[in-house]
């Protein structure tokens, strides 16, 4: 009994050390690792080097970003240095094959830039004419329904008499005057479904004319924006161009007023991008 009764009674208890300890511990861990961390120089030479290669390399990318910049700035320049040469007829040695190109493209972008205006003639013409065309058919529409009117109200009214004489009994002449409106009825019905069937063919007169019409406008907006896009691609390879006769006109430095400012902008970016290249160079020891 009393052995169960040892083995029944709640554990104690275990003790740890306390939490202060623990803390006491890692500070003096912490402690020793900053002693060591002074009295090696090596130690503090490669994380010196360390911190710094790291600040040379965010450095070189800042540079390296920056000299793409100016580099985009310049070719945008000599763009326009080519392009006004290329306007103001300057000549300059070794740039007969590029200008050759450019006149080529030139002539090809004004006869595009002609059927484009065609393209776009006709299609204001198509506007037109489906505007006359619908505005045509609706005035044809519109008298029709007005010559029909006077027969609709006829049809009503014989249609109220016809209700009338139902009303009031039935002997041979209300049959007989009965009979009568019927044939009347049924001439005028006669005349309206005649104004009708020319509604009819009206309106699929008109229907027809707008397919043909808006068929004929497809086709047009397709092949102006077919020349539109080549155009585009004309302009794009008359910027390369452009570019490539700003180099040599850059390279020859031509006597021109006319280009004396782009010259001036894009010293100023060579200065700049030999600026950052020397920092570059001076940081990386090349």
């Amino acid at each position: 009994m009393e052995l169960i009764a040892f083995q029944a009674s709640p554990s104690l208890p275990k003790e740890g050390l306390p939490y202060w300890i623990f803390w006491l511990l890692l500070c003096l861990i912490v402690l020793l690792l900053f002693f060591i961390f002074l009295r090696d120089k090596a130690l503090r030479m490669r994380l010196s080097s360390f911190l710094a290669g790291a600040k040379r390399r965010s450095i070189l990318i800042r540079l390296r970003f920056k000299i793409k910049k100016e580099n985009q700035k310049k070719g945008d320049l000599l763009q326009k240095l080519g392009a006004k040469a290329w306007d103001e007829d300057v000549a300059v040695n070794g740039s007969s094959h590029v200008c050759a190109e450019l006149k080529a493209l030139f002539e090809r972008k004004s006869s595009f830039q002609t059927e484009w205006k065609s393209g776009f003639a006709e299609l204001e013409r198509l506007h037109k004419k489906l505007e006359d065309s619908i505005r045509t058919h609706v005035e044809k529409i519109n008298a029709e329904k007005a010559r029909k009117q006077p027969f609709d109200d006829l049809m009503k009214q014989k249609n109220d008499e016809e209700k009338a004489l139902k009303k009031v009994g039935q002997d041979r002449e209300i049959e007989r005057q009965v009979d009568e409106v019927r044939r009347e009825k049924e001439v005028i019905q006669k005349s309206i479904d005649e104004f009708e069937d020319r509604i009819n063919e009206i309106e699929a007169e008109a229907r027809s004319q707008r397919r043909e019409i808006e068929k004929e406008t497809r086709y047009w907006a397709r092949r102006k924006e077919k020349i539109q896009d080549r155009i585009k691609d004309i302009e794009a390879e008359e910027e390369e161009l452009h570019i490539s006769l700003g180099e040599i006109v850059e390279e020859n430095r031509v006597e021109s007023q006319a280009l004396a400012g782009l010259y001036a902008q894009i010293d100023d970016i060579n200065q700049r991008i030999a600026t950052l290249r020397h920092r570059i160079e001076t940081l990386t020891g090349v």
